[in-house]
C-alpha cells in the first residue's frame, strides 16, 4: 500500500525546507576548510500507524501504541563504483524530535509518510532509520539509543552490531507502549535487502528526481500463547499449568547462554548466521487460579537475528492417589523470530500431556 501511495504522489513540489544532515563527530578539526559542494537528497520515511488501527488481534488491549519522541537518520557512505571520493566523515546522523517529525511535509492522510529533505556530499550511502524514546538506558553507562547512534558514527562498528535490551522502558508506566514504539528500517533493494543510493551531482541544478524510499516497521515480535488445561482423564485431577519460560537464545548451551532478558539487535536482518546469540530468558508465573487451567499470556522482545526460541511450561496435578504430580514440557519455535511478526502459540493440555501444541504468524506491521 506504502509503494503505491509514493509512487502516486512522486510528483509533488521539490521546493521544501532543507533539513541539513549534521555529522555527529565532536570533533573540530577541519572546521575553517571550505565546504564541500552537496547535494540535494529528499527521502521519504514511512513510520507503524497508530495500533488502533490494526485489525484481528484478539484477547485483551496490551497497551499497543506509538510511543517515540525522537527519530534518527543515519548514512554510511560506502565505496563506489564512479570516480568519486568518500567524505572524510563517512558515516553521520540526523536526529530529529517527533514534533519536528510531525511538522515535515505529509503524503499520506494519517502522516505515517514524511518528505525529509538533506543536503550531503555525494556519493554511495546506506540508509538507516530508528525511532524511540529518549532519556530510556540502554547501556550500562546510563546511554540512550541516540546516543549509542551518535557513538557509531564516530566508529568503526558495523550497523548490525548495533543492540537494545530487552529490558528497554522496564519500569516505565507505559513500558509496553515504549517497547512497541522502537522501529527500524532501512532503504532497501528490489529485493527487500539493504540496498545502495546513489548521491550524485545534478548539473542541471534541480534536485535529483530518484526519491529513496525508507519504511520502519516495529522492532518487537510478539508471542502470543494460549493454552487449555482440562482434567480429562480420571487419573488425574486438578491439572494447572504452572508457568511459562522464553528462552531467547534457543537450546545450546555453553557460551551461548545469556543470563536475564538478554538483548536484540536494531537491524537483525543484517546479522550474519554465525553471529552471537543475544537472547535471554523471561518468566510468566500464573498467578490465578483460573489461568492455571485456561488462559494467555503475550510475550515481548526483541529478535537477535539468529536464535532461535523455545517455550518451557510445567504441568502439575494430583494422581488418583492424591499425589502431587508434575512434567515439564517444550515447544520450539521454527526459526529465528522476526521483526514485526506476531507468533500465536495454542496448546491444548490432555491429562499431563501437552498436546496439539500449533504456531501461527501473523504480520503485524501495524495498519499495513
Amino acid at each position: 500500500m506504502i509503494k503505491g501511495m509514493l509512487s502516486a504522489i512522486s510528483k509533488l513540489c521539490l521546493a521544501l525546507p532543507l533539513l541539513a544532515l549534521a555529522a555527529c563527530s565532536g570533533d573540530d578539526e577541519g572546521a575553517s576548510a571550505p565546504a564541500l559542494p552537496t547535494e540535494t537528497v529528499q527521502l521519504y520515511i514511512a513510520v507503524p500507524a497508530a495500533a488502533d488501527t490494526r485489525v484481528g488481534d484478539p484477547g485483551e488491549p496490551t497497551g499497543e501504541g506509538a510511543d517515540w519522541d525522537e527519530l534518527a537518520v543515519m548514512l554510511e557512505y560506502v565505496q563506489n563504483s564512479d570516480d568519486i571520493s568518500m567524505p572524510a566523515q563517512r558515516r553521520m546522523a540526523k536526529i530529529i524530535t517527533k514534533e519536528e517529525f510531525d511538522r515535515l511535509p505529509s503524503l499520506d492522510a494519517e502522516g505515517r509518510v514524511k518528505l525529509f529533505t538533506l543536503d550531503v556530499q555525494p556519493g554511495d550511502v546506506h540508509i538507516y532509520g530508528v525511532t524511540y524514546s529518549s532519556g530510556i538506558a540502554v547501556t550500562d553507562d546510563d546511554k540512550d539509543l541516540g546516543d549509542v547512534i551518535d557513538g557509531w558514527a564516530n566508529s568503526t562498528d558495523a550497523v548490525a552490531s548495533l543492540t537494545i535490551p530487552n529490558s528497554y522502558a522496564e519500569g516505565d508506566a507505559n513500558r509496553v507502549g515504549k517497547f512497541l514504539s522502537v522501529a527500524t528500517g532501512y532503504y532497501a533493494d528490489a529485493t527487500g535487502g539493504l540496498g545502495t543510493y546513489a548521491i550524485r551531482f545534478n548539473f542541471d541544478g534541480e534536485p535529483g528526481q530518484a526519491r529513496p524510499t525508507m519504511t520502519l516497521t516495529r522492532l518487537a515480535a510478539k508471542i502470543d500463547i494460549q493454552w487449555d488445561a482440562a482434567d480429562a482423564y480420571p487419573a488425574y485431577s486438578d491439572v494447572a499449568v504452572k508457568g511459562f519460560t522464553f528462552h531467547g537464545e534457543g537450546n545450546t548451551g555453553g557460551s551461548q547462554m545469556v543470563s536475564g532478558p538478554g538483548s536484540g539487535r536494531l537491524f537483525p536482518t543484517l546479522v550474519a548466521e554465525d553471529s552471537e546469540q543475544l537472547g535471554g530468558q523471561s518468566t510468566f508465573l500464573n498467578t490465578s487460579e483460573i489461568s492455571r487451567r485456561n488462559g494467555r499470556v503475550y510475550h515481548y522482545v526483541f529478535p537477535d537475528g539468529v536464535g532461535i526460541p523455545r517455550v518451557t511450561f510445567g504441568i502439575s496435578a494430583y494422581d488418583e492417589n492424591s499425589q502431587r504430580v508434575e512434567k515439564n514440557y517444550t515447544f520450539t519455535f521454527p526459526s529465528a523470530l522476526s521483526k514485526a511478526t506476531w507468533y500465536k502459540v495454542n496448546t491444548t493440555i490432555r491429562g499431563l500431556n501437552g498436546e496439539n501444541t500449533t504456531f501461527q504468524l501473523e504480520n503485524w506491521q501495524t495498519g499495513d
